[in-house]
């Protein structure tokens, strides 16, 4: 089967003030050749470093932290995997892989705040296939994910798709990006709001964008984080079987 396509395996922090901005040089500031010629002098002034010897109990002491820390970061990739071995990624799967209902577990029922009316629960969807997507204005990934939702609304939402983005940006830069952005890519779906980052939360989002493929009866099939085609033939096979279940 066809892999799904990804344009970006890039994924942005859920949080903005996360990013790390990396400051242009200051022309006001000396030469690399100054700094060079400071650096050499510092040296040759430097005096004879002085060795360090710690007594044997702290050598015993360090590396039993560092056991102890490996030994903690081990267990939890233990408990990651035994919480995600039921759920497919999608950017990974094609129509032949989806996961048996039984293996299948529940999510959170969280609640969706809209700006065309009154807020949802997320169970109001149960009898529906629902893609849920977290997404944010400043994530590059995110805006470039999102406009190939719209093929696959327009095939698959008559059969009982739905398509739920979730943006998470703070009140004001919501307000100044999203009606904009969603007017000029001409979306066939509202998109949700998170600004306190509750449903975020509750997903244990660290990363945008974030997916989740959730069948009829509101379990977990399939994950997805970074920008996947989801009008590719594989995105749309793997929907469509879960429709006919």
């Amino acid at each position: 089967m066809e892999r799904s396509k990804t344009y970006s395996k890039t994924t942005c922090p859920r949080s903005r003030s996360e990013l790390v901005l990396v400051p242009m040089e200051d022309e006001s500031k000396p030469s690399q050749s100054e700094h060079l010629a400071d650096l050499k002098s510092a040296l040759d002034e430097k005096p004879p470093e002085k060795k360090i010897n710690f007594p044997f109990w702290a050598k015993i002491l360090i590396m039993c932290l560092l056991v102890f820390f490996a030994s903690i970061g081990y267990l939890r990739s233990l408990h990651n995997h035994d919480n995600r071995e039921n759920e497919g990624d999608i950017q990974e799967m094609s129509s032949t892989d989806v996961p048996s209902p039984e293996k299948r577990k529940a999510i959170p029922n969280i609640s969706l705040m809209s700006k065309l009316g009154p807020a949802k629960k997320l169970d109001q969807f149960k009898g529906k296939v629902v893609l849920l997507s977290f997404w944010a204005s400043w994530c590059t990934p995110c805006l470039v994910e999102l406009p190939t939702f719209i093929d696959l609304h327009e095939k698959l939402s008559s059969k009982g798709l739905v398509i739920i983005p979730v943006n998470v940006d703070e009140p004001e830069p919501a307000a100044q990006f999203v009606p904009g952005f969603w007017k000029a890519k001409k979306f066939p779906f509202e998109t949700f709001y998170d600004p306190n980052h509750k449903s975020a939360d509750e997903f244990k989002i660290d990363t945008l964008p974030s997916n989740f493929v959730i069948d009829k009866q509101g379990r977990l099939v399939a994950t997805g984080f970074g920008a996947n085609d989801w009008a590719s033939d594989a995105s749309v096979k793997f929907i469509e079987q879960l429709l006919t279940e």
